[in-house]
């Protein structure tokens, strides 16, 4: 074993935790490990040489620029002097980030490097490529992972890996065609959502033969093959979910097949399930009465409409009342425990909360959110696109699919500058340089949305690490109220920086005429009240910063409706992985699994000690399995008000909850407004992590 996991295994070798051992490993690692096997160059000039005529940097690249600005940028990374603060940051970093030789044996690029040329790439002029390798190195905000791995890079993969598609709508060639663009995707490192609630029922009518179709198991199936047979190129598994509606009449077949003890045959080994659950389901589950599950066919061929563009609560009453319409009569609460069951079982399905998605959607005059991605945080208005048979192309009409450009600002390090509307401002510029600079081609509806609505998704990580760190508990008033101020302020130079952009080079997003950000109405809650400190301990936190007042409020919605948005969606909380260790934080704004993380990669086992633990902090690391769930649900709620897409949310439970406490959680994450529950983890259950999307 090398000397460096020995001694950051020591950590937990005595009766009590000793971090110095880490900071040993960091040291011992760098020494014996990545100093020595790192290529070295006599200067910057012949290591852009060697990178570029070897086609490891984008020769292009350094078109853009002279060498003396890219010069200045090397030379402003290197000047911070960046050290890493854990082992496994440095560790994680050095085996998944940075640039190697083809035969892996030693590294190309430092962090400085792979920072540097990550600005450059991101960046119009060198003076943006200065600001953001400030934002970069100091870590006050990360770029997704395929963002940071992939700038500045020759023939290599997305900025983006995570796509959202509407494109299964009821027919063979619509199918086949989603099958080719979720290939074509997951070949590439990507991981697909998939709606799904258009398809035909199991049982239903095909040419007017009764009773003949498949049902969504059958197209689900071959989504979970393809998945797996189209990896990157062996490295990355595929990764992919379908989003069902609860009121379909296939729902319980799907919902079965992620059960423990599903038939072989039947069982979906790769593909997640997500259930979309609208307020009418809610209620009945609630009052205790039956419910109707529907079939789509069926419902197509009397009202002439797709099965999503139904609104279940005002229409659910008349088609369940229309004799001519096919449906099945079932216990809402009996669906609501299945759920339940399923996912204690295998952490699936995750939950999308219809209603409460859409009536916080700002842009309902484009369309409404029937979906989310891989790890739930995604929710944006899809349009189904339709495809007919080879030689009819130009009858096919494009839809509105979604590509997910995201970034997460660190909680610590941005509270720290004390200048948040300068790091959230730098955050938004780089996303829309990230949402410019992709064109997915080989599926059209992904193209036209990126290239109409430019979406966009900053986030956070770091804190339950940051509340640790200044002593206050998580889900507390105070942890609340630093959440509610965060966010709010975190939203306004959001905001902000979109409308100057708009203004600045004249895009505004499609759509954008008719949306709730153009009267004014999105942002009523601002105008209303001023969501600044309401705790002396928070209030001492935001000593330094400018918070926005009701009076900045009411300016920037006079320049949104004089100058537009240049993007339809500016926030999303992803579930944060790797890259919480490269940035020495807790992962997204979930409260920690545990005091000092174990992992084991590759035989080796590597130990995680979280940020700033000591005697002082300890109490406040309070570990989510044995947290009550309503604070983390609090928690997600006061940061949704101001979050216009999703915030990846986990349920942690004990072992021994029953499905009744686990449906106590979904009701109250529904009252509360949360839009979305991602996994259910039960402590004697292991979910693997999302690879693809997680930043």
């Amino acid at each position: 074993m090398e000397r460096w996991i020995e001694l950051n295994n020591k950590v937990l070798a005595g009766t009590e935790i000793n971090t110095t051992f880490d900071t040993d490993a960091l040291q011992v690692y760098f020494q014996e490990k990545v100093n020595p096997n790192t290529v070295f160059f006599h200067d910057l000039k012949e290591k852009i040489r060697y990178m570029t005529e070897n086609g490891v940097w984008d020769a292009s690249l350094f078109e853009r620029y002279s060498y003396d600005e890219v010069q200045q940028v090397f030379n402003r990374a290197y000047g911070y002097k960046f050290r890493f603060k854990s082992f496994m940051g440095a560790y994680k970093f050095y085996s998944e980030y940075a640039t190697m030789t083809p035969d892996r044996s030693r590294w190309l690029e430092r962090y400085e490097d792979r920072m540097s040329i990550t600005a450059l790439a991101r960046s119009s002029t060198v003076e943006e490529a200065l600001e953001l390798v400030h934002h970069l190195v100091n870590q006050t905000f990360t770029p997704a992972t395929p963002t940071l791995m992939n700038s500045g890079k020759a023939n290599t993969g997305r900025l983006v890996s995570c796509f959202l598609l509407q494109d299964c709508t009821d027919n063979l060639n619509s199918i086949t065609k989603t099958l080719s663009f979720v290939a074509e995707l997951s070949k590439g490192g990507g991981g697909i959502g998939v709606e799904v609630s258009n398809l035909r029922a199991r049982g239903e009518s095909l040419r007017g033969i009764q009773n003949v179709t498949k049902g969504v198991m059958g197209v689900a199936k071959m989504l979970d093959n393809m998945l797996r047979y189209a990896d990157q190129a062996g490295q990355r598994p595929g990764a992919g979910a379908i989003y069902l509606s609860v009121m379909h009449a296939d729902f319980m077949d799907v919902l079965s097949a992620k059960k423990i003890a599903s038939d072989e045959d039947s069982r979906l080994k790769t593909l997640s399930v997500g259930a979309t659950i609208p307020d009418i389901f809610m209620q009945k589950v609630r009052s205790g009465e039956d419910i109707y599950q529907f079939y789509p066919y069926s419902i197509e061929q009397e009202t002439g409409r797709e099965f999503t563009s139904i609104d279940w609560n005002s229409e659910y009453q008349a088609l369940a009342d229309n004799p001519r319409i096919r449906k099945k009569r079932v216990s809402a609460r009996r669906v609501f425990e299945d759920i339940a069951i399923t996912q204690g079982e295998s952490g699936y399905p995750y939950l999308l909360f219809e209603g409460n998605a859409n009536r916080a959607n700002p842009i309902p005059n484009v369309g409404k959110i029937l979906m989310s991605n891989l790890c739930s945080e995604i929710l944006q208005p899809t349009r189904p696109s339709y495809f007919h048979p080879y030689g009819e192309e130009h009858k096919d009409t494009i839809g509105l699919d979604v590509s997910c450009n995201l970034s997460s600002l660190v909680i610590e390090q941005t509270m720290k500058s004390g200048d948040m509307g300068r790091v959230v401002g730098a955050a938004i510029r780089m996303l829309d340089d990230v949402a410019r600079s992709t064109s997915v081609t080989e599926v059209p509806a992904v193209k036209r949305a990126n290239d109409e609505m430019r979406s966009i998704g900053l986030g956070a990580m770091g804190l339950h690490s940051f509340l640790a760190k200044n002593e206050l508990i998580y889900g507390s008033e105070e942890a609340l109220d630093f959440v509610d101020t965060f966010f709010a302020a975190v939203h306004y130079h959001a905001r902000k920086a979109s409308m100057e952009i708009a203004r600045d080079t004249g895009f505004v997003f499609g759509g954008f005429e008719g949306s709730r950000y153009a009267d004014g109405s999105y942002f009523e809650q601002y105008l209303a009240k001023d969501f600044t400190p309401k705790t002396a301990e928070v209030a001492a936190l935001f000593e330094g910063h400018t918070l926005p007042t009701r009076e900045d409020w009411a300016q920037l919605v006079r320049d949104i409706q004089q100058h537009g948005l240049a993007h339809s969606f500016v926030m999303a909380v992803a579930p944060t992985g790797s890259i919480s260790y490269v940035s020495h934080a807790s992962a997204s704004i979930m409260p920690i699994t545990e005091k000092v993380e174990t992992r084991t990669s590759n035989k080796a086992r590597t130990i995680y000690p979280m940020p700033h633990l000591n005697v002082d902090t300890e109490w406040y690391y309070e570990e989510a399995y044995d947290m009550d769930m309503n604070r983390v649900l609090d928690t997600v709620a006061t940061a949704q008000r101001h979050v216009d897409q999703g915030i990846s949310c986990t349920l942690f439970v004990p072992g021994n909850s029953s499905t009744r406490d686990l449906q106590r959680y979904y009701i109250q994450a529904y009252l509360k407004g949360v839009k979305t529950l991602y996994y259910t983890r039960m402590r004697k259950t292991t979910i693997e992590e999302c690879l693809t999307c997680a930043v």
